[in-house]
């Protein structure tokens, strides 16, 4: 067989040697080339013929019904060349966040180019190399496709794969890193630089986040760990945060926002709204600020001023200087739940709603029964049991709101137990300092001391030296 096929490949006179039958040396193609270019094409008897004589030396696949002259050769037969495999390829399942506005404009402050993923979140997707189609050729024999190639995937730690279902998990949440081979979670990540329109908005599910530049004017940053700013949190920006949170620089303008679950560091603060679920630190100065803090507020290095604005904490206060020589308006409140007194105001005005319902009511039903004298038909009774039913109603949601505002009070009043507004410098005229329920107003200059609540009045108590 080897032999005969030999012979083809170097060509097997045929049509009375007028032509050479042959076969290339991969099997794919048979074909008639003329001994002379001068011949002219075989009749469709002597190809008919030809195929017959074709069949007897093993060429049966791929037969042409009309042979198809290409340049000087007749081609007779052709194979079917095999089908490479695919190569492996890598899907990646997280994708770049684009959120759009009610123009369908995209968003580039939601760019999203600092990508988070969470915990157990699927990354990516392997997809293996195929086998390819085997082809055949003109003796009927399989020609083996190559197989694709396995794609090769590096991952760190924190990313992990299941070989079952061909994908990448996140093993903990942080900074998803991806590149055409490569599959990385970062659960600390160093943000170099600002974010800004380079990164876009950033919606953080790691460890901790470090910013090395500043969080930019209109920008957000979402966090479920913790930050540091080594920067400053610039106007109409947004920082939010369930961890902790420290911020170097300063956190200016009106419209600047920061909320913090967790315990708060913040090098200085003007004219920005700050609100901090534990105790807070201030490195240097509170300028005209609204600030909200459910532990200590401690304000003593640097310039250590609160000068402006209302600054509530649910515990004490420490600073060196309150308020300015310019006698700016400055509020400060200690043993101050924000919540509680939030819902205290709300009962004030219920109750005040209630009174001037009443009043009205209380009068017509005294008219009502004044009438009933003279006239007790059974219409005007059933008038003023109507109403005496309504007064009845208003009394008990009355009642009720009154013990929760007696409770209340009594439980503000407990809170305040011990909390103090200590300054370790002076603080100045116009200053207004207020533990609990109780407030009282610097009307002169006063030393270092401490503003304490040790009996229903605030007293200040000079520091000794």
């Amino acid at each position: 067989m080897n032999e005969s096929r030999e012979k083809l490949h170097e060509g097997v006179p045929v049509l009375r040697g007028r032509y050479r039958l042959k076969v290339s040396r991969d099997g794919m193609c048979a074909y008639l080339e003329p001994v002379d270019k001068n011949i002219s094409p075989p009749e469709e008897e002597a190809l008919s013929e030809l195929r017959e004589f074709l069949k007897t030396q093993g060429i049966v696949y791929g037969l042409l019904e009309s042979p198809v002259w290409e340049g000087d050769r007749l081609i007779l037969a052709r194979g079917e060349e095999p089908i490479p495999g695919k190569d492996g390829y890598l899907e990646l399942l997280v994708k770049p966040r684009e959120e759009k506005d009610d123009q369908l404009k995209v968003d580039l402050r939601e760019r999203g180019l600092v990508q988070c993923v969470r915990e157990g979140q699927e990354l990516a997707r392997l997809h293996p190399p195929t086998p390819g189609v085997p082809g055949q050729d003109v003796f009927g024999g399989t020609v083996p496709a190559s197989p694709g190639k396995e794609f090769q995937v590096k991952t760190n730690d924190f990313v992990s794969f299941d070989p079952k279902e061909g994908l990448f998990r996140a093993k903990k949440a942080g900074v998803f890193e991806a590149t055409p081979s490569e599959l990385k979670i970062h659960p600390r990540y160093r943000l170099e630089g600002d974010l800004g329109w380079e990164t876009g908005n950033i919606r953080f599910f790691g460890e901790k986040l470090i910013i090395g530049g500043n969080v930019k004017r209109g920008f957000k940053l979402y966090a479920e760990g913790d930050i540091e700013i080594e920067g400053n949190v610039e106007d109409e920006a947004e920082v939010e945060v369930k961890g902790n949170l420290v911020i170097k620089g300063l956190v200016f303008g009106e419209a600047a926002r920061v909320v913090v679950e967790g315990e708060a560091e913040i090098g200085a603060v003007e004219y920005a709204t700050v609100k901090v679920g534990k105790n807070l630190v201030v490195k240097d100065y509170l300028l005209q600020a609204r600030v909200q803090v459910a532990g200590n507020i401690i304000c003593t290095e640097g310039i250590g001023a609160i000068v402006g604005g209302e600054v509530e904490a649910e515990g004490s206060i420490f600073l060196q200087t309150a308020g300015s020589r310019a006698q700016v308006s400055t509020w400060l409140k200690a043993g101050y739940p924000t919540r509680l007194f939030k819902r205290l105001e709300e009962l004030k005005m219920k109750l005040l709603l209630l009174e001037e319902e009443k009043r009205p009511l209380v009068k017509v039903l005294k008219s009502s029964l004044n009438r009933l004298k003279e006239d007790p038909s059974p219409e005007k009774v059933k008038a003023c049991e109507k109403l005496g039913e309504k007064l009845k109603n208003l009394l008990s949601e009355e009642e009720k709101l009154r013990k929760e505002k007696k409770a209340l009070l009594a439980r503000i009043k407990e809170m305040t137990h011990q909390k103090v507004v200590k300054v370790l410098k002076r603080a100045f005229v116009g200053v207004k300092i207020q533990i609990g329920l109780r407030t009282f107003t610097v009307a002169e200059e006063l030393p270092a001391g401490t503003f304490c609540l040790p009996k229903e009045q605030i007293r200040f108590i000079p520091e000794r030296r």
